[in-house]
């Protein structure tokens, strides 16, 4: 055992100098390759990722005086940068600023709480908020956590603000002192507080965020437990308060401070969960003793009024730069299964002559962008035979409408297949919109469509096998079999009895190399069925071989049970490779398949982006797929990842990038005992990270988002071996090795 030790000592200490390894592929973001409507006209931001549920503020992002933008996509947790051109005049994206930021979730509202001209960031904490303070000094973003959990003086001692994840704060200047406060609703709704922030009064400045309970019923009304009912004049009896009265609560609520009538004093937004418009309540108080006059639902007018499911959230910002402010409205209900999805972003624009705000579109940046609804899932395929991958895109599905079903908002959805020839040459793809209904599937109602194109019955037309919500496979065949677009005969539900329990993800492909189309299907368990093609020559039939293909699992356990497989396989230099994304919007890498389907795959490290020459895992948002294959004529392979936000994003394929960073600061990473027997302690100078844990053969054998300074691994279940640890601060990686022994 002595000898044994002082072995792995040895790697221990050989394991800080530089390492060789590199990424078995590299990908590079290309947001230049062009896609076109049906009419040519090219859009202005393909590649922008979707938006169901966005909530936009302003932020100075590269330094050059102008106020940029900045999205967060709630559907993902997603940040979308747009830079202001001021000699174009309009906003180019830049999602390579998103490195620069922390890892935000749930919500996230940017506001300069210090008046320094840096955008600072309020964002969800564990039933709190957290607050990151810009930092930046040198034409590089920096921010640094301040308050998490951010806290207020509540009648006798410090108290957490509370904040659901479903909500929108109001952080505004309530009694215009010269520092920013805070409203929130009460733990179980109905009232709002005000956190007064005490920074001026103390300190004279507003470099603070001290807060203290101002008023446990701003406003003096309430909010119905059931419903978005406004009550005016109720002066917030608490003493009569019933908690049995308030089980039912569904928190969630955003929130904006205006002054709509221009009188100095500030009135209020609210939107609820479940309901579509927005209510302003009319402050007839005092800054200091705020009352609520009068309620409308008629905002920001009675002709076109804010109507869009669910619990729709506003911000006013200059976009145009004239000097008077638009309004963007977006739903923020953290439901995925309710967002208006393809015509989520209204704009207002004020006119002078009117002397109000006009609705002058419900799908601004939608409209410039591809967003096919409520989940994207990009499959390449050359449907026309021109030797040229086309692109089809399709979704769970796109909003129909909604209802109340025992007091509770339901949509509904429709899923469908968008078509995008690619018109471009070899060398450079160019994709147009052919129809948003291929096929017309829209009109089954069906949900989860997810596509995998072949000549099942051997006729000579392409056929069509869906994948679906129940885990079913669809057939779809192709009568048509003079060229074109395709005429399906009504579709057989149960194709070949096939199920995988639930969101079957099908892809064909000869995976045993004996000269037809194998059925490889994910799954929402997070595992891969491998059905063999067992059939006669030209007429495929399948035939289970195993529903645990290559011990592929994409969960990750200690978030969620579910993994939502999505496979995609692929040929690169004459090797089969894999790549699976996953529920959190991991893209997960597995080689070692050819002469070992009986096998386990080996997974290698996950799919990252290159940027400024240092590796960026790429994570698109939740329940993703990714579509793989030499688009650009380069002998590399490139790919198209679509989200749940409905959008897609390009990855031109790049070298490989070297996998760990040279050497590991003993002030930024530590891991101890070393070696150990039981627990791993991994402690980082970072106020949040990832950690990755794998074998010395590459397997992961555990990952974890920590919002701490500190984890704590345990390795009793580990047999004795040397090991790698991987920690991801945000924007750099960090590698290095610890023994377990018995």
């Amino acid at each position: 055992m002595k000898r044994i030790i002082i072995f792995f000592v040895l790697l221990l200490c050989f394991s800080v100098k530089a390492q060789e390894d590199y990424y078995h592929l590299g990908f590079s973001r290309d947001h230049s390759v062009n896609i076109s409507r049906e009419d040519g006209t090219l859009l202005k931001y393909p590649w922008i990722g979707g938006i169901n549920s966005i909530y936009f503020s302003t932020i100075d992002l590269n330094f050059d005086g102008h106020q940029d933008l900045i999205g967060f996509e709630k559907h993902g947790a997603r940040l979308i940068p747009l830079l202001w051109n001021p000699v174009t005049e309009e906003y180019e994206y830049a999602p390579e600023y998103v490195r620069f930021f922390p890892k935000l979730h749930d919500w996230a509202i940017f506001k300069d709480y210090n008046f320094d001209g840096k955008a600072d960031i309020f964002t969800y904490g564990l039933g709190s908020i957290r607050v990151f303070k810009q930092t930046s000094t040198d034409d590089t973003l920096r921010f640094e956590l301040v308050a998490d959990p951010l806290e207020s003086f509540y009648y006798n001692g410090l108290v957490n603000i509370f904040s659901s994840p479903d909500d929108y704060l109001a952080i505004a200047d309530i009694d215009q002192d010269g520092d920013l406060d805070i409203l929130n609703f009460w733990v179980l709704g109905k009232y709002v507080h005000w956190q007064k922030n005490m920074s001026m009064e103390l300190y004279g400045h507003a470099d603070s965020l001290n807060f203290i309970l101002a008023d446990e019923c701003w406003g003096e009304f309430n909010e119905a437990a059931d419903d978005n009912v406004i009550t005016l004049f109720s002066y917030c009896e608490l003493k009569d308060w019933d908690p049995k009265e308030e089980h039912d609560r569904h928190i969630g609520s955003s929130m904006k401070i205006i002054d709509h009538n221009a009188d100095g004093l500030p009135d209020l937004l609210i939107g609820d969960v479940d309901y579509p418009d927005l209510i302003l309540l009319i402050n007839g108080g005092t800054l200091d003793s705020a009352l609520m006059v009068s309620q409308t639902t008629d905002f920001p007018n009675a002709t076109d009024p804010i109507y869009l499911f669910s619990m729709p959230a506003v911000n006013y910002i200059d976009l145009d730069r004239d000097g008077v402010p638009e309004i963007l409205v977006s739903p923020s209900d953290p439901s995925l299964n309710k967002s208006q999805d393809h015509n989520s972003l209204w704009r207002y624009d004020y006119n002078a002559q009117s002397m109000q705000y006009e609705l002058t579109t419900t799908s601004w940046l939608q409209d410039e962008t591809v967003d096919v609804g409520s989940a994207a899932y990009p499959v390449l395929f050359d449907w026309d035979q021109d030797g040229l991958l086309d692109l089809f895109v399709s979704n769970f599905g796109s909003y129909d409408s909604s209802n109340y079903v025992n007091g509770v908002q339901k949509s509904y959805y429709a899923s469908h297949i968008h078509y995008y020839r690619n018109i471009g040459t070899a060398n450079a793809p160019h994709f147009q919109l052919v129809t948003d209904d291929f096929g017309n599937l829209r009109s089954y109602n069906l949900q989860s469509l997810y596509p995998a194109f072949g000549d099942i019955d051997g006729d000579g037309a392409i056929d069509l096998l869906c994948g679906a919500h129940d885990g079913k496979i669809i057939f779809f065949k192709n009568i048509n079999l003079g060229g074109g677009l395709p005429a399906y005969a009504p579709p057989a539900f149960n194709f070949g009895n096939i199920s995988v329990t639930s969101q079957s993800t099908p892809q064909l492909y000869d995976i045993d190399q004996d000269g037809d189309l194998d059925l490889l299907i994910g799954n929402r368990r997070g595992n891969i069925a491998y059905y063999r093609n067992v059939g006669t020559t030209g007429t495929a039939q399948f035939e289970l071989v195993t529903t645990t293909f290559g011990d592929v699992d994409v969960r990750n356990a200690e978030l969620s049970y579910f993994g939502y497989a999505a496979p995609c396989f692929f040929e690169y230099r004459d090797i089969t490779l894999l790549v699976c994304a996953n529920e959190q919007g991991e893209l997960l890498f597995y080689k070692n398949i050819d002469d070992n389907l009986d096998g386990t795959f080996t997974r290698d490290w996950n799919l990252v982006e290159t940027i400024d020459n240092q590796p960026y895992f790429i994570q698109e948002g939740i329940r993703c797929g990714a579509a793989i294959a030499d688009l650009d004529g380069d002998g590399v392979p490139d790919m198209i990842v679509g989200n749940w936000a409905g959008g897609l994003s390009y990855f031109k394929g790049s070298d490989p990038i070297q996998v760990s960073v040279p050497v590991v600061e003993e002030e930024i990473i530590r891991c101890y005992p070393n070696p150990t027997t039981d627990f791993l302690h991994i402690e980082v100078n970072a106020p949040s990270f990832q950690y990755q844990i794998y074998s010395i053969m590459g397997n992961l054998l555990a990952s974890a988002e920590v919002n701490d300074s500190m984890a704590h691994y345990s390795c009793s279940h580990l047999p004795a071996g040397l090991y790698i640890l991987k920690v991801f601060t945000g924007q750099k990686v960090y590698s290095t090795k610890f023994v377990v022994v018995e």
